[in-house]
């Protein structure tokens, strides 16, 4: 009888410890913890945000800018060789890299790093939802432009700052951001179409592939002639056809190979406006996808180059020093960017 006894409250202690990790085994749509929509529209739930992975880097820069590149575990390989982030957390080279997206992904990795939490760009929805099925970890979907909205959008920083728990640094800083950009948009924005200057913009590796769409030209207050809302991004032309469109500046990219002397001794662009005039310039465009501090300083740049007069007074150099120091807490960023990289202004 004792025996029996006995093999009873074994049989009662193994279904109550099943019965307690069935109920408590996390299920991934299930919903506990913080709810976050991303940008994509997906409702996901966190629950704590203590290791992170950051498979793009605008959410990398984000994360880093509101003061937890200490929880990040694992990032995506361009993230690592940014030279924005290098410049100003010089330890990011020792994260572990997880690969790229589209390329050198790698999940088992990531799987390793037993992360809480997952950043990953919008464009990868099918992905975004497989990791997060296989891994059981909530995947949060963001970009500075995200579907059907090419222009910027601050909504990044909120939503980054609302799942990691840092909503309050996270408003500070987009206010910040943003009321320095209204600060250029509201002179540049009061200027005629008729008055702005045409404005050809190179990519870092070939002078004949350009933007369809580019914000910082736009707020700057210029015309961007490339502009096509049906082209990629970046998208390749001839070099008849910049001669055609006969641009009044030209914009190499700031991280990028070329300077204007190449342009100025290049007798295959002597017939262009931009060249005949001097006005090609250095500037700094996004480094795989934008940089939050970044959005104003480029911005910056292009309406100090577009408009001298309106903006004498503006000194670039010190602004960005500011926002960077503001946004990542370093000093003289900028200014070291423009020595290493020959900016402009």
């Amino acid at each position: 009888m004792k025996k029996l006894w006995i093999a009873v409250l074994t049989l009662v202690i193994v279904a109550a410890s099943c019965t307690f990790w069935f109920f408590t085994l996390k299920n991934p749509q299930e919903k506990v913890g913080v709810k976050v929509v991303d940008q994509l529209g997906r409702e996901v739930y966190v629950e704590k945000a203590e290791r992170i992975v950051s498979l793009w880097p605008e959410a990398t820069r984000v994360l880093f800018a509101l003061g937890v590149g200490d929880k990040v575990v694992g990032l995506d390989s361009s993230s690592r060789t940014c030279p924005i982030l290098t410049r100003a957390f010089p330890q990011i080279v020792n994260i572990t890299d997880v690969g790229s997206v589209g390329g050198t992904f790698d999940i088992e990795k990531i799987a390793k790093l037993r992360p809480d939490i997952i950043f990953m760009r919008t464009d990868d929805r099918e992905l975004a939802e497989s990791i997060q099925t296989k891994l059981n970890v909530p995947v949060i979907c963001v970009r500075f432009n995200p579907p059907g909205k090419r222009d910027w959008s601050y909504d990044i920083i909120s939503i980054i700052g609302a799942a990691i728990g840092k909503k309050e640094r996270a408003y500070q800083l987009r206010a910040y951001l943003e009321g320095k950009l209204s600060k250029i948009t509201k002179i540049t924005s009061a200027i005629p179409d008729s008055e702005k200057p045409k404005v050809y913009q190179a990519f870092a590796y070939d002078l004949l592939k350009t933007q369809a769409w580019s914000s910082e030209i736009i707020y700057g207050g210029g015309i961007n002639v490339a502009y096509d809302p049906q082209k990629p991004i970046w998208y390749s032309v001839s070099l008849e056809q910049v001669i055609s469109w006969n641009p009044d500046i030209i914009i190499l990219h700031g991280f990028g190979k070329f300077k204007p002397e190449d342009l100025y001794n290049n007798p295959d662009w002597q017939s262009i406006r931009a060249v005949r005039e001097g006005r090609v310039y250095k500037l700094t465009i996004g480094w795989t996808g934008w940089d939050l501090a970044g959005t104003v300083i480029q911005t910056m740049q292009c309406a100090k180059v577009f408009y001298p007069d309106k903006f004498k007074d503006l000194d670039v150099e010190a602004e960005a020093n500011e926002i960077f120091k503001v946004v990542y807490g370093v000093e003289g960023l900028y200014s070291r960017l423009k020595r290493d990289y020959g900016l402009s202004i």
